[in-house]
């Protein structure tokens, strides 16, 4: 029975970008060396993948020389998501994730959002989930004759 010439891929930790194409390295099932195979993606998804990672290489026509790599993911890294959940990470342990009804954006140092307007729109809580304290718009004055100077919307909570 024919294989349709495919084998199971382990990835070296080569990987090489040229004229917009990604191509690894790496063994197949049987020990045998693949140099400079193209990784294919799916459009609007960008990866670079990791020594580790997992895929299946499929020999175009038969010949070794005209080989593609599909998937490439390192099962030490892979996230631990709920059935029907989806993730995107990296290496590092920076991870967006679609669980249920929650969106997680967890990462180790920053996250920036860039966009000409960026909108908001329900309860916001600053600080933590247990954040309790309603903030106030600029000019409201409070119950001793304060007056906010700070510019915080209706529907914003502090810690």
């Amino acid at each position: 029975m024919f294989d349709g010439n495919l084998t199971r891929f382990q990835l070296d930790g080569t990987v090489e970008h040229r004229e917009g194409q990604q191509f690894v390295g790496g063994k197949g099932f049987a020990g045998d060396s693949f140099e400079r195979v193209h990784r294919i993606e799916p459009h609007g998804f960008a990866s670079s993948p990791v020594k580790g990672g997992i895929g299946v290489a499929m020999s175009a026509r038969g010949n070794r020389d005209s080989a593609y790599v599909f998937g490439g993911e390192n099962p030490s890294m892979r996230p631990d998501i709920a059935m029907g959940g989806a993730a995107i990470y990296d290496h590092t342990g920076n991870i967006v994730s679609v669980v249920q009804k929650d969106m997680r954006i967890v990462h180790s140092a920053r996250v920036h959002i860039v966009a000409p307007e960026i909108i908001l729109e329900g309860a916001v809580y600053l600080g933590g989930p247990g954040a309790s304290r309603p903030v106030s718009a600029e000019g409201t004055v409070d119950s001793a004759g304060h007056t906010d100077a700070s510019n915080f919307a209706a529907g914003v909570f502090a810690t």
